[in-house]
């Protein structure tokens, strides 16, 4: 028997990542992929929805009036169909790609922030309408008792919430922010909003800019806060219901029949004209201040996420931000 000690032989390092494996791991790589996936998923769930569920098709510019006096079943069906590829193109994109549970949509979260989203929006709102009241820009006529209220609020409301959100936010904001840091998605994700707005009835440049600065800075940081879906779904719902359907505002040039009989008048750019109160650049100071609020939150709460090349650890891989959903009490 040998009195020879033996040495343990030491581990085998880890085989460094192939070409292929780097490729498909960078993170502008994937924020190429996730993009491409969510839009061929949510077309074809798009397509194989519109041969299972029919509806009178709408077109022209009464299209959205007719939408917003459907009653029945037909609003319910609709938005469903309009909302759902978005839905599941953006949980299987995360759960089959990034590999992780959705915790900006996590179930038990949804009544607190919902609600703080949704007294949030309506507060901008009740405050944008006070404030172009006080120089008359903002009138109140009387009442339309008879306005319809649930085709507006499933499609200004909860359809524009929850499809608009799912695409700014989801994945213009939080995966651009990924690759490139909040800075730029903040700001790319808040000029293709503004843009998106452009063709709007009654719409113009500057309104586009309103509307990229009060959907895009506000609810980009919003979001970048709580990390929350809920939360700035709530509030663009509310933000476009109060407008339109209870203080009877244009929202985003789309006029409505809201329970209150109101005009806006004097200089566009001070009221709104007939694009709405978002068009007013009073409104735009109230979402600065409130934005400008959101993004000191935000980088208290150390939830301000770097550029991928100023988080790429010593080995080469790039560390990705993980932020547990909150949001602010009411």
């Amino acid at each position: 028997m040998s009195d020879a000690l033996e040495i343990p032989a030491a581990p085998a390092e880890p085989a460094a990542p192939s070409r292929l494996a780097r490729f498909w791991r960078h993170p502008i790589t994937q924020l190429l992929a996730r993009i491409v996936f969510f839009i061929v998923v949510a077309g074809v769930v798009g397509y194989l929805l519109r041969l299972v569920i029919h509806l009178p098709k709408l077109e022209g510019e009464g299209a959205m009036a007719a939408t917003l006096t459907e009653t029945g079943a037909t609003p319910w069906l609709r938005q469903l169909r309009n909302l759902l590829p978005s839905i599941v193109a953006y949980y299987l994109m995360v759960r089959l790609l990034e590999r992780r549970k959705l915790d900006e949509f996590a179930p038990r979260k949804a009544p607190l922030h919902s609600l703080t989203g949704w007294l949030t929006g309506m507060g901008i709102l009740l405050a944008a309408a006070a404030v172009l009241a006080l120089p008359g820009f903002y009138t109140v006529h009387g009442t339309h008792p008879d306005a319809p209220l649930l085709a507006p609020l499933l499609t200004l409301g909860i359809g524009a919430g929850v499809g608009e959100e799912i695409v700014a936010r989801g994945i213009l904001f939080r995966v651009v922010e990924e690759c490139f840091g909040t800075w730029f998605a903040l700001l790319f994700s808040a000029a293709l909003f503004g843009l998106g707005h452009i063709a709007n009835p009654n719409s113009s440049p500057w309104m586009a800019l309103a509307i990229a600065v009060e959907a895009g800075l506000l609810l980009g940081m919003a979001f970048a806060w709580t990390r929350s879906m809920w939360f700035v779904i709530a509030l663009h719902a509310a933000w476009n219901f109060t407008q339109g359907p209870l203080l009877g505002i244009p929202v985003s040039g789309i006029a409505v029949t809201g329970l209150l009989d109101s005009t806006l008048q004097g200089p566009p750019v001070l009221s709104g004209g007939r694009f709405g109160a978002e068009g007013s650049l009073l409104t735009v100071l109230i979402c600065l201040a409130l934005a400008a609020f959101f993004t000191q939150r935000a980088i208290a709460a150390g939830r301000i996420v770097r550029p991928y090349w100023k988080r790429r650890q010593p080995d080469g891989r790039v560390a990705v931000p993980r932020f547990e959903a909150s949001a602010p009490k009411p």
